[in-house]
């Protein structure tokens, strides 16, 4: 185990990797969805948030996104599955299991969504 932290501290984008995420898991997912576009959440698993779950999340896409949307209205516990199971990388069936897991890593996603402020001038 000492070995294995002495090469991801090699690695100049390097950090300690919680318990259960290693570094080929993080090396695998930047590499299919960029290196930009992966995030490590810490889910509470209790009410005080002393014990986490750490997972492996990704960037929604536009095409996650618009499936999300397209159920959001009509059937709102599709369109957080959609969401999930399109960005959540490890630990799917633990979270997917309990429902306050599986909430709280629909709202860690939402985090995720890059907006940005948009300037407008009228004219």
């Amino acid at each position: 185990m000492v070995e294995q932290k002495k090469d991801i501290a090699n690695k100049p984008e390097a950090i300690d990797l919680p318990d259960g995420i290693t570094q080929e898991m993080v090396d695998e997912a930047k590499k299919k969805h960029g290196s930009k576009k992966v995030a490590i959440g810490y889910l509470p698993m209790d009410d005080e948030g002393e014990n986490t779950l750490a997972v492996l999340l990704k960037v929604p896409d536009r095409d996650a996104l618009s499936e999300f949307e397209k159920w959001s209205d009509r059937n709102p516990k599709k369109s957080k599955e959609i969401l999930v199971n399109a960005c959540l990388l490890s630990h799917k069936d633990q979270v997917k299991a309990d429902d306050e897991l599986f909430l709280t890593c629909v709202n860690a996603i939402a985090d995720l969504i890059p907006v940005r402020k948009a300037i407008v001038k009228k004219l």
